[in-house]
């Protein structure tokens, strides 16, 4: 093998340890930005136990969270491209540039007050005084769309914002006559919440249904309809003794229209995957669901989340296999042709090393007639000049043993010629 064979060899060694090398780091981690927020809200604990687990289970993709002060602030890093994911809830705050790739938790809002105030239905708060937990304050917004639709005006209520460790305090006391629970009641959670309700307007509290979830979903298309099972709140004989019906909010993971969908689909899977091995230290994660894939959804879904979820998300090959045949083929085609080029290099090599040849062969005929002893030596000259050459050719590889043993026959006529003619001219 000639030096431009090994320099060949090198240029394919050298691609090679790049293309390692880009597989290498195509295949680290990838780490995403997560705004969540207030520190210390459901919602915060949730994302938390999304980065534990990940990083337990060297998932491919991280998340690194971003704090911010709510879901409005949240919402606004995800179209500021500050995060490339959000947990909001709709009903306060959607990114304009994300969509749904998870539902983290469904909560069912009620009205709650004591048996004996009286209140049996939305229109007899009017004239109440009404506690809601006013952290975020979006909480106090949708208190006054709900009671909006019954034609109960917020000048008619008396509005009372409470943290949660101010609800109980209140409910017994009476200086709330109703409270409008939010996050009591969930799809798979509860018990704390609604233990702290019993103990604030007693064992068998009036729990009010919100029956025109219907027309408030139809109107307003970040909120659902839903219903609060019975014995939601524990209890013999259970309560409520029948399902309620209500609206539902959700608390939903939002990714970034710019975010590829398998990169979406991959972190979609990985959070599932979570449900059952965080369930004990963080029982939140058993509220997680996936959001509905219908095209007349309410909110629109990533394309990655939904082709995982409709079992239709594309393997590494269904996504690069093109591109492997592709290049296979023109790796194929580079080969060949750097071969075909190489093969035409070192012919044209070999054939200009063998010219030599027929410059010793031209000269048999000279030398034979040559009738002075002063040309004689300079075609003797020309001869060895040729060997010189040949012998630099061999070196470089450009001639090879066969080509040389030629040489050494021609070299040898040339020879006995040059001795031949010095002979006769010497008798003459």
């Amino acid at each position: 093998m000639g030096r431009r064979g090994f320099l060949a060899l090198a240029g394919v060694l050298a691609a090679l340890g790049l293309a390692a090398a880009g597989f290498y780091l195509a295949n680290q981690p990838r780490t995403l930005r997560l705004a969540v927020g207030p520190l210390g809200s459901e919602d915060a604990r949730m994302a938390a136990g999304f980065v534990q687990g990940l990083n337990r289970e060297k998932a491919s993709i991280r998340i690194r969270l971003v704090l911010t002060e709510g879901s409005a602030e949240s919402a606004a890093k995800v179209d500021e491209g500050a995060a490339e994911l959000a947990i909001v809830r709709p009903d306060i705050a959607l990114p304009a540039k994300a969509d749904t790739a998870l539902i983290t938790r469904r909560s069912f809002p009620f009205f709650i007050a004591r048996r004996e105030s009286g209140i049996a239905r939305i229109a007899d708060l009017r004239g109440k005084r009404i506690g809601v937990v006013r952290n975020p304050a979006g909480n106090i917004d949708l208190l006054k769309l709900v009671l909006s639709q019954y034609e109960v005006g917020a000048e008619e209520v008396q509005i009372v914002g409470l943290t949660p460790d101010e609800v109980v305090s209140n409910g017994r006391s009476g200086q709330v006559d109703a409270l409008f629970a939010i996050n009591a009641i969930g799809a798979r959670t509860g018990g704390e919440g609604t233990n702290r309700l019993r103990s604030a307007f007693g064992d068998d509290p009036m729990l009010i249904p919100i029956r025109e979830a219907d027309a408030l979903a139809a109107r307003i298309r970040t909120i659902e309809t839903g219903e609060i099972v019975r014995g939601a709140l524990g209890g013999d004989p259970p309560r409520p003794a029948e399902n309620l019906p209500t609206i539902a909010i959700t608390s939903r993971l939002v990714a970034s229209q710019d975010l590829d969908e398998g990169v979406v689909g991959d972190l979609v899977s990985a959070i599932l995957g979570l449900r059952v091995k965080l369930a004990g230290e963080l029982p939140l994660i058993q509220g997680l669901e996936t959001p509905a894939t219908d095209k007349d959804a309410p909110l629109p879904v990533h394309p990655g989340a939904a082709a995982y979820i409709d079992g239709e998300q594309e393997t590494f090959f269904d996504r690069y296999g093109d591109w492997f045949y592709l290049g296979v083929m023109a790796l194929s085609m580079v080969g060949t042709g750097g071969a075909a080029l190489l093969s035409r290099d070192s012919a044209a090599r070999r054939r200009r090393a063998m010219a030599g040849l027929d410059e010793l062969l031209a000269l048999l005929p000279l030398i034979r007639g040559c009738d002075e002893e002063r040309e004689l030596m300079a075609f003797e000259g020309r001869a060895d000049t040729i060997l010189t050459r040949v012998l630099s050719d061999y070196a470089r590889g450009d001639l090879d043993g066969s080509g040389l043993a030629a040489y050494r026959l021609v070299m040898d006529q040339v020879g006995r010629a040059v001795a031949e003619r010095q002979r006769l001219l010497a008798e003459a």
